[in-house]
């Protein structure tokens, strides 16, 4: 099967601005604190809110599927997600001496099933650097992460 890596990219895309508009950004709570203790906040919170995001994703992948209700807390974590996405999409498609960068997903995945990799099981992979790259942006005026 053939995928279409671009559309893929523009829902990921697309996820993220919503979760934005639905209130995405950092826990006010978290302003002023030293690096060391915004990370380890960061990480408490997001561990928190794993499940329940893992469960929204899942459902806004599922065909009619739709985003549901977050919090601005949710939404935020989702669209870090999906910036982890858009990241995994670029090095999928990356190669050195004509050997991919990272795994591929199986061919006969479905589209949704793609959506679900990288919105669920690649953040389950890479969401400790993650989660520190936003907390240093953040806590350094960078922006990224930072809603």
């Amino acid at each position: 099967m053939n995928h279409d890596w671009e559309q893929i990219g523009y829902t990921v895309q697309a996820l993220a601005e919503r979760c934005r508009e639905l209130g995405g950004a950092p826990d006010p709570a978290w302003a002023g604190l030293a690096a060391r203790d915004f990370v380890t906040a960061m990480r408490v919170a997001e561990a928190r809110e794993r499940l329940c995001c893992d469960a929204l994703l899942r459902a806004f992948v599922q065909p009619d599927g739709g985003l549901g209700k977050l919090t601005p807390r949710q939404a935020y974590f989702c669209a870090m997600r999906c910036l982890c996405a858009l990241d995994t999409l670029g090095i999928l498609h990356a190669e050195l001496t004509d050997r991919p960068l990272y795994p591929q997903p199986p061919a006969d995945w479905t589209n949704e099933q793609l959506l679900e990799w990288l919105l669920v099981s690649n953040w389950q992979q890479r969401h400790d650097t993650w989660l520190k790259l936003a907390a240093t942006s953040i806590s350094m005026g960078l922006g990224l992460c930072s809603g």
